[in-house]
């Protein structure tokens, strides 16, 4: 493994290009001065000294005392494993102030959205990855009667690992979900991978062997259009749309499509 291949990891792991290069240094040189370890990098005595009390507290090296002062490595695998705990609890952290905040947030009054049905026809092009995971998110907790679906294997397993708390708790309240596969053909391997994925309580899942149009309908008053025929769902973008007679045209779509699938068994 190269140098610049060993900075490249260091950096993954969180650290800049000059603490990286600082401490791979001082682990090929084992106990180095800081005018040592300047003359085998390219970085300045300067900024070496600005960069030792940061590894230092790291846990990455320590500072043995005497004239001049001596810098060794702590072990590599005790050391950068500590850099992933560190980045846990951060991210902990992180994780429970924004949850405060939301619950804050999510009480807080605002000028009230346009309720569905005021406007004659309403349409918002989704960008890909998480705006259409947060938009679905937002579409599923507020339904109330049901859910129709058409999508990709690969789209529906992704959708429903990330939302499945947001789709059971739909279900739980009542809501009736219906799933198309399309443009599958599964064997029993497969059939089983999908049930134990999927695996919703009280979903309604079908499958159908010829490729079909990709949009979810949501209390037959907005729906969400996939833009693509790409499987993968971080790259499809979505339209979505409030539109009565567009919605209707779906709706008989997914119900023609709905009798020609199979259930799987």
């Amino acid at each position: 493994m190269s140098e610049l291949d060993k900075t490249d990891l260091l950096m993954g792991l969180g650290l800049t290009p000059n603490q990286a290069k600082v401490y791979q240094t001082i682990l090929k040189l084992g106990n180095a001065a800081v005018g040592q370890i300047a003359q085998s990098t390219s970085v300045r005595r300067e900024d070496v000294y600005k960069v030792l009390p940061a590894l230092e507290k790291m846990g990455l090296v320590e500072k043995l005392l005497g004239k001049p002062a001596m810098i060794r490595a702590t072990p590599v695998a005790g050391a950068l494993a500590s850099l992933i705990v560190d980045e846990k609890v951060k991210s902990d952290e992180r994780i429970t102030s924004m949850k405060a905040k939301f619950q804050v947030l999510s009480k807080a009054k605002w000028v009230q959205p346009i309720v569905v049905g005021e406007e004659e026809s309403l349409y918002a092009l989704i960008p890909e990855g998480k705006a259409v995971a947060a938009k679905l998110s937002s579409l599923i907790v507020s339904s109330k009667i049901d859910i129709f679906w058409i999508g990709h294997l690969k789209e529906i397993m992704h959708v429903t690992s990330l939302l499945f708390a947001e789709i059971k708790s739909a279900i739980h309240n009542g809501v009736e979900v219906r799933v198309i596969i399309e443009d599958f053909r599964p064997d029993e391997s497969q059939t089983k991978q999908v049930q134990h994925i999927i695996n919703v309580e009280s979903a309604s899942v079908r499958f159908h062997s010829q490729p079909l149009n990709r949009f979810a309908v949501f209390d037959g008053k907005e729906a969400m259009i996939s833009t693509s025929r790409k499987s993968k769902f971080e790259d499809t973008s979505a339209l979505w749309t409030t539109g009565t007679n567009l919605i209707g045209v779906l709706r008989e779509y997914f119900e023609t499509a709905w009798s020609e699938s199979e259930e799987l068994k």
